[in-house]
């Protein structure tokens, strides 16, 4: 695990190394785009009521899996146990417990970014000139057919890199993902098939 050189608070080392095998190549992409994909979803957490609830529950879900996959285990914890509140109808629950979620949240996306600014000489992304056609078209297809790994993978080639021309394509793309909102997506790149 010596290589795997990741201290950011928040985030649990064994964690990250169980998931990803002590592979930075793999881990990199992810964490990047996870700073972009928590302020998307932060948003939709900032206010809840009984009318809003079932959103409530589909965006925190999305910030469990988002923190989750980077290893951030108290936050994820945190995120499932108001997920399961907002499912059950519980918004006093829910709203005795979201502003902590917030903060905490928000001091993981802080420490996160404090870390890859400080790596940022070392692991820079490429800078394209526009996210890879074919790859969009693969990715289309994966959308079509709900092939979850398909589009992970995908995904992550195209987190891999910024780019001159639809940067923010693929944080959009992300968010829905994160949101399972396939047929929006879809719609989406069939602009560019």
């Amino acid at each position: 695990m010596e290589d795997f050189s990741v201290d950011i608070p928040g985030i649990d080392l064994d964690t990250i190394y169980d998931l990803y095998d002590d592979d930075m190549d793999i881990y990199l992409p992810v964490l990047r785009s996870f700073v972009p994909n928590a302020y998307s979803v932060m948003e939709k957490l900032q206010s809840v009521s009984a009318d809003t609830l079932a959103d409530y529950a589909i965006a925190v879900h999305g910030l469990k899996g988002i923190c989750s996959n980077i290893g951030a285990v108290q936050v994820s914890k945190a995120a499932l146990s108001l997920e399961h509140k907002a499912k059950s109808g519980d918004l006093d629950g829910v709203l005795a417990g979201n502003d902590a979620l917030l903060n905490e949240a928000r001091r993981l996306i802080s420490n996160v970014e404090s870390w890859l600014e400080k790596q940022a000489g070392e692991t820079a992304k490429p800078k394209l000139p526009s996210p890879d056609k074919a790859l969009l078209g693969r990715l289309y297809q994966c959308c079509k057919s709900f092939d979850m790994q398909g589009i992970d993978e995908i995904m992550e080639e195209l987190e891999s890199a910024d780019y001159n021309m639809d940067g923010s394509l693929i944080p959009w793309l992300r968010e829905k993902f994160n949101e399972s909102d396939f047929s929006t997506a879809a719609e989406r790149l069939a602009e560019y098939q």
